[in-house]
Formats: structure tokens, sequence, C-alpha cells
């Protein structure tokens, strides 16, 4: 009896230290990540483009941040990828977008331990020369090869007059020969974080 007491007690203690390192970990944002955005044109004609160039990292305390490389965006058209490039995003100015956000740490260490939770997010998002603060609903869980995936449960809109982006939508559509584009634009994400 005494010896099954110690092994049960040397296990749940290896057991315990494992989840703590996890949960104190670092991670790194994988290129399997997704950030995801919704066009609408002419009032019904929807499309959906992601960017290609997503890098970031998270600290053990869950305090998130995350680079867009602005000329990654990819709709499937070179010379609409182009336009985006230089007459929306304005690449040669502001070659990048940031995000920075916490992550509640009860969330990563619930994930450590395989659960999955809910948590209501506030980011700052950094585009165009301008900030604005930003909510999103997400759903954290781990995955079973032990990364962690954060995605978003529902979209996040972004006006485009919040990052005086409203004149470069104006111009691809006049360039585009458009009725109209709009200037909401629905946002998701799933973000893949593996420890470093």
């Amino acid at each position: 009896m005494p010896k099954l007491f110690s092994f049960l007690t040397a296990t749940a203690t290896a057991i315990a230290l494992m989840l703590s390192q996890h949960a104190a970990a670092d991670w790194t944002l994988s290129p399997d990540s997704t950030i995801s955005f919704i066009s609408t044109k002419n009032i019904n004609v929807t499309e959906v483009h992601h960017f290609s160039g997503i890098s970031g990292q998270m600290d053990a305390k869950g305090e998130a941040e995350l680079f867009i490389d602005l000329s990654s965006a990819e709709t499937g058209i070179d010379i609409r990828n182009e336009r985006l490039a230089s007459m929306l995003f304005d690449v040669a100015k502001f070659a990048n977008a940031s995000i920075t956000a916490s992550v509640p740490e009860g969330v990563l260490n619930a994930a450590a331990k395989g659960q999955i939770s809910m948590a209501d997010i506030n980011a700052a998002l950094s585009l165009h020369g301008l900030q604005h603060s930003i909510q999103a609903t997400v759903m954290i869980a781990p995955t079973q090869d032990g990364q962690v995936l954060v995605t978003t449960r529902n979209p996040i809109l972004l006006k485009a007059s919040d990052f005086a982006l409203v004149d470069g939508i104006e111009s691809l559509r006049s360039i585009a020969g458009l009725d109209s584009i709009s200037t909401t634009i629905p946002v998701t994400f799933s973000l893949l974080f593996s420890e470093q």
C-alpha cells in the first residue's frame, strides 16, 4: 500500500508539473492561422478574402500581439490584390496592421487542462495610422498536438471610417466601375498558437 501511495503521489506530482509548465509557456503564432475578411459590392455580391502574411506571439499571461502584412491580402485576383495594397491600405506608408489583446490567464490554464472556454476579449487594432478598440467573443480550445486554438465566435464588424479607409474604398469602387462597396467589413480569425 505505501508503494502504491508513493507511485500515485509521484504520478500526480508529475502531471501537475507538466500542466503548470504548459500553462506558463510562451506561444508563437502558427503559419496555419488565418485572418479572413468579407467584402460586399453592388449590394448583394459578397466575397471572402484573407491575409496570407500574419505573425505574432502570446506570453504565459495571455498578452498577445499580432502583425498583419497588408500587402499579403489575397482576393484571388492579382490586380485586385495590388489595388488593395496601393489604393486602400497604402502599404508604402502603412505596411502592417497590428493587434494587441489580453487573453484571460485562467482561460489559458483551462486550455492547458484540455478544456474549451469562451471569453470576451478587448483588443487594440492599429491600421492605416489609426488605432481603435475592438471587442470579440472568442473560443479558446486545446488541440490534440498541444497547441492552443483561438477563434472568433461571431464576425467582428470593422468600420472603414474608423481607420480613414473610406476614400480608398471609393477609389476602388470607381476604378472597378462598381455601383457600391460596403464600408463595414466583417472579419473572422482562426489563430493557432504553438508552444515555443
